[in-house]
């Protein structure tokens, strides 16, 4: 597949500007307690006029020995940046109504139970209401484009919780954990039980929830079509679905007692929430649903990532990108439908590009030898990307002709007064001949010719990859005198499916040659 590059230069010295400006006016090298001034940037939104992007803002609470991330927005032209929240209690995923009155979130402010609800903020003033009460939680939501519904992801309630209560003073000793599922555990989840995550339907006008998909499955991102009549989302609904990563497209009639009805049937995993991105995307006019289509399960994790293409009134799924020998996540439909845009995984770096609905040569709109993560859609074409390297925390960026224009600056101030290391890109061969790829990052203010004490650095997955994005741990190893070296070993991702799965049923072989390459490159 042949890519069209837009000017890497122009986007590495947009996004270098800042750090560029901190590097001159340094005081001082980092330290362990600058942890806790980095503000955490993500998710960000465009609304529905193309005038603001909202996003999240995160930061931790030493005192309250946990993150806390508020709602921030800043206009189009970069002008003006608002703190939307100042909650004791976190709040996170704007999104706004597509009517342009509302901005909602997730918090779990003022909740017995202590899980997120909706809350509802009037774009014209006043404090943020409430709009959901389900002991469960919600974990996710979207707006149906009327703007009357929300389609929700709840969860069963905890049968221990506590929450209800009345002598909140008293600590309950904790029920024995029991195991009774092929799958019992889950990284950040912990331990699994017998709840489920649900669609639920929420109407706006008399603050009244409605499951939609009762029973034994679990549901992930709820996608609404144009016409708000139906709702799209991911599942695993067959028997003993733990055992099996065979992810499918359902689509359901927003209407309390509906079948959903599948619509992909590829034996491998499709929208798989372990690579994370977004709910599947409508075509606007409604035909087509777009989606992250996996490998077969023989390959596990790692199988190439692609964007395909699903029929919403049934037949066969298209894949778009079936020569791309790299990951392609979180498809998003272009306004006028013509374009598909997605994230693009290469070797160290991420960035944004599209392709033609019906297939065919792949243009990248923001990229360089740097790290974009997210990105936003709106009217017009507007793209907004959270974007960042190794000298620079993540940002909200808006694409534009052919780089990006900055729009927030919320770790600007603390930059100015730190003094970073710079990062090289590093290549060498292995053991066997292979060319590996990685970094080295050399102690602050390190003379050519001395030697340093050297840390390895090691990433798990396997399938994952060190890239051109920001690393505290990295520049706190720099500042306190050491050198790091971090290698993408054979079963990293970034460089296609062989390089991926060279490492099959091999651990610590042919990796373990190339992490020791970058050692004695070092």
């Amino acid at each position: 597949m042949v890519l069209t590059a837009l000017h890497r230069i122009a986007f590495l010295s947009v996004l270098l500007a800042p750090a560029a400006t901190g590097q001159a006016t340094a005081q001082r090298k980092l330290q362990l307690d600058d942890l806790y001034r980095i503000r955490e940037v993500s998710d960000p939104q465009l609304s529905p006029d193309g005038a603001w992007v909202a996003y999240t803002v995160s930061l931790p609470d030493t005192a309250e020995d946990r993150a806390n991330s508020d709602i921030w927005m800043t206009s189009w032209d970069g002008a003006r940046s608002v703190r939307l929240t100042s909650n004791k209690a976190s709040e996170a995923s704007p999104r706004w109504s597509p009517d342009g009155r509302y901005l909602t979130f997730l918090s779990d402010r003022d909740d017995p139970h202590e899980v997120d609800q909706v809350w509802l903020l009037n774009r014209t003033g006043g404090e943020a209401e409430r709009i959901t009460d389900l002991r469960g939680g919600v974990s996710d939501y979207a707006w149906s484009p009327d703007s009357k519904r929300l389609a929700l992801i709840a969860s069963d309630p905890d049968p221990d919780s506590t929450g209800s209560s009345p002598d909140t003073t008293r600590k309950a000793t904790p029920p024995p954990i029991v195991v009774n599922r092929f799958q019992f555990k889950e990284d950040e989840t912990e331990y699994l039980d017998s709840r489920r995550d649900h669609l639920y339907l929420f109407d706006l006008a008399n603050r009244k929830a409605e499951i939609l998909t009762p029973g034994a499955y679990n549901e992930v991102w709820p996608s609404w079509s144009p016409d708000s009549r139906s709702i799209a989302f991911t599942s695993k609904r067959r028997p003993e679905f733990d055992r099996t990563n065979n992810w499918d497209l359902y689509v359901v009639e927003a209407s309390v007692g509906a079948s959903p009805r599948q619509l992909t049937t590829f034996e491998g995993p499709d929208m798989d929430p372990q690579w994370g991105g977004r709910a599947p995307s409508w075509s606007p006019d409604a035909r087509q649903l777009a989606y992250v289509q996996g490998g077969p399960l023989k390959l596990i994790y790692y199988a190439g990532q692609k964007i395909a293409v699903v029929p919403v009134a049934g037949g066969p799924a298209r894949v778009v990108t079936p020569t791309l020998d790299r990951n392609a996540l979180s498809p998003a439909w272009s306004p006028d439908g013509a374009s598909i845009l997605f994230l693009l995984e290469e070797d160290r770096v991420t960035g944004v590009a599209s392709v033609p609905a019906a297939g065919g040569k792949i243009t990248e709109l923001a990229r360089g030898r740097g790290f974009v993560s997210d990105f936003s859609v709106g009217p017009g074409g507007k793209v907004a990307v959270l974007a960042g390297t190794p000298a620079m925390p993540p940002e909200v960026f808006a694409v534009e002709g052919e780089g990006l224009r900055r729009l927030s600056r919320q770790n600007d101030a603390w930059l100015a007064g730190v003094r970073l290391a710079p990062v090289e890109e590093i290549s060498f061969k292995s053991k066997d001949g292979t060319p590996i790829h990685g970094f080295l990052m050399r102690p602050v203010d390190h003379r050519a010719g001395t030697r340093v004490p050297t840390v390895l650095k090691i990433h798990g997955g396997p399938v994952y990859q060190f890239s051109n994005e920001f690393d505290f741990e990295w520049q706190l190893l720099a500042a306190e005198g050491y050198a790091v070296v971090a290698a993408n070993p054979r079963g990293s991702s970034g460089r296609g499916e062989k390089f991926s799965s060279a490492i099959w049923a091999d651990w610590g072989n042919k990796d373990g040659q190339d992490v020791l390459a970058a050692v004695d490159y070092a």
